[in-house]
């Protein structure tokens, strides 16, 4: 007889947590919003968390931004979820249903790698197994999400075998065809959903949940560093446990070695364009900077990092993102001879050779004889400064990296492209050929919003080259009619080419996170086995 399918959202906490001490993992917690439920002889808790009763938002942007105030009797909206903490073990996992659920779990107390590893070894154990899709953090138009899709499920070593060398791995999907317990996962960081397998009679589900929990922890905790190290390519998260000695050592590091350190935007997922300001516990800021927090909190404990807070605002004063100081922190250190990165909140070790390889890569390509002279930046902040007096009663953002590129081709006597008529078609693919270019060397420019932005540019350069290199003559054709001069005409046989990256930064450091090294490197190698000379350069004191 077929099986019911259960879907469930699994959380695993860390360890060393009681479940009849229920504050130290439920956010803010209320025993009022326990629910009582027959619990047999199992040690759980399902706890509820109810919204605010509010007018639905677009009613709210309807009468202040469009039409002006008016009568209505739309119903107030009311999110709600519920959470069941359920004890495994020696352990609690949190099981999530509803809008809010989420929102009950104390976020410092997830173990993170659960739902990424137990997939993981799922897949090792399982020889049946199949991946349906992965998610990956790496080198391609964004550092942070990257899909495979499989049209058919494929094996682990076929996996493998298409995973690129500079994979960091996020997501994972396993279909299983021998378990008894579970047909599907995704494993995730932080989650783990599970397509649970229970006979008719055992439904409902839960006094027969726990044992299926139960193999889900054995798997987890079965996990070896070569089940880790054969599908994350020479990055590898840490547990819990394993990161617990450096974030014990965190707060003196940043304190002694501040210069290794940086505060940046964890997540992309919104528009950039709609922050206003950036707000650091009760202060108002213009980009995120350790320095700033340092100088009002100088001796921060660990406790300090995991609850201070940074919002994103937008014009109305409403927070569009919410994060807390760790998941902002950025570093790099080398303990006991080993590589760690500090990304998101999360400690990754990288393998020696991979970390060396990346540095030497983004070391030689950095170019420091390249410069704007002052007087040019000078007429540069002059005309951002005019643009903005002009459009002070509009929305409407100043294009930085425009006005730098027209300063730019007139200093050099090069060729303005950052124009959306100056783009170019090849074989139906439209896309910019450069920002400035000048005597065989493409600039392109991005001023540093974050991780999103320098992938971009790191992939603009990599996409024209790719196809200068292809499709030579067509290519050099359709360039060569934005240049009237004949003589600085691109040649169908290019020789001693430069693709040439320049970052506007207005931040106190000059900082990329590793990904974004691992992203760029990736694009090094290429560019250069296409004969491409590949360079880099920071331009300070912009605006």
């Amino acid at each position: 007889m077929a099986k019911k399918k259960i879907k469930l959202n699994v959380v695993l906490l860390k360890n060393n947590l009681n479940i009849a001490a229920p504050e130290t993992f439920i956010e803010n917690y209320l025993q009022d919003n326990e629910i009582n439920f027959n619990k047999g002889n199992i040690n759980a808790i399902l706890y509820k968390k109810l919204g605010s009763y509010s007018e639905p938002k677009w009613v709210e942007n309807l009468k202040n931004k469009i039409v002006g105030d008016f009568t209505n009797d739309f119903p107030s909206n009311q999110s709600s979820g519920v959470t069941l903490f359920i004890e495994v073990q020696d352990r609690i996992f949190a099981i999530n249903f509803g809008t809010l659920g989420r929102f009950n779990i104390n976020k410092n107390t997830i173990e993170k790698t659960f739902g990424i590893y137990t997939a993981n070894k799922l897949l090792n154990n399982d020889l049946t197994a199949t991946i349906k899709s992965a998610h990956s953090r790496v080198n391609e138009t964004n550092p942070v999400n990257k899909q495979r899709q499989y049209g058919a499920d494929i094996s682990n070593n076929q996996l493998f075998l298409s995973m690129e060398d500079n994979e960091a791995l996020k997501e994972l999907a396993v279909i299983s065809y021998s378990s008894e317990d579970f047909s599907r996962m995704i494993g995730k960081y932080s989650s783990l959903n599970v397509q649970f397998l229970f006979n008719n009679i055992e439904i409902p589900c839960f006094q027969y949940l726990q044992p299926k929990l139960s193999r889900l922890l054995d798997l987890y905790k079965s996990v070896s560093p070569d089940d880790v190290k054969k599908l994350f390519k020479g990055i590898y998260p840490l547990s819990s446990m394993e990161a617990e000695p450096l974030n014990t050592q965190l707060p003196n590091k940043l304190i002694l070695s501040t210069d290794t350190f940086f505060l940046f935007e964890p997540e992309i997922d919104y528009d950039l364009s709609l922050v206003a300001a950036i707000k650091i516990e009760d202060e108002l800021y213009d980009e995120l900077s350790l320095s700033d927090y340092l100088g009002k909190n100088p001796q921060p404990s660990f406790e300090n990092l995991t609850e201070d807070k940074i919002f994103f605002l937008n014009e109305d004063g409403d927070i569009i993102k919410e994060w807390s100081i760790l998941e902002c922190l950025y570093g790099e250190i080398e303990e006991n001879n080993t590589n760690y990165i500090l990304s998101g909140g999360e400690w990754f070790e990288v393998s020696k050779d991979k970390y060396e390889r990346i540095s030497v890569a983004i070391d030689e390509i950095t170019n420091t004889s390249f410069g704007i002279p002052d007087h040019i930046k000078d007429d540069i902040k002059k005309d951002i400064a005019q643009g903005i007096i002009q459009n002070k009663n509009s929305n409407q953002k100043i294009n930085k990296e425009n006005i730098f590129n027209i300063h730019l081709s007139n200093y050099i006597h090069g060729y303005l492209f950052d124009e959306a008529a100056k783009q170019i078609n090849l074989y139906e693919d439209r896309f910019e050929v450069c920002d400035v270019l000048h005597q065989n060397t493409f600039f392109h420019v991005k001023y540093n919003y974050g991780a999103s932005a320098l992938s971009h540019l790191f992939n603009q350069g990599y996409v024209s080259a790719k196809s200068y290199a292809e499709f030579t003559s067509k290519y050099a054709e359709a360039v060569n009619v934005h240049i009237p001069d004949i003589t600085n005409h691109l040649s169908d046989h290019p020789d001693n080419v430069t693709v040439h990256y320049l970052i506007l930064n207005d931040k106190s450091q000059d900082r990329l996170t590793f990904f974004s090294k691992m992203a760029l490197e990736d694009k090094i190698r290429t560019l250069q086995a296409m004969r491409f000379n590949v360079k880099m350069t920071w331009i300070r004191d912009m605006y």
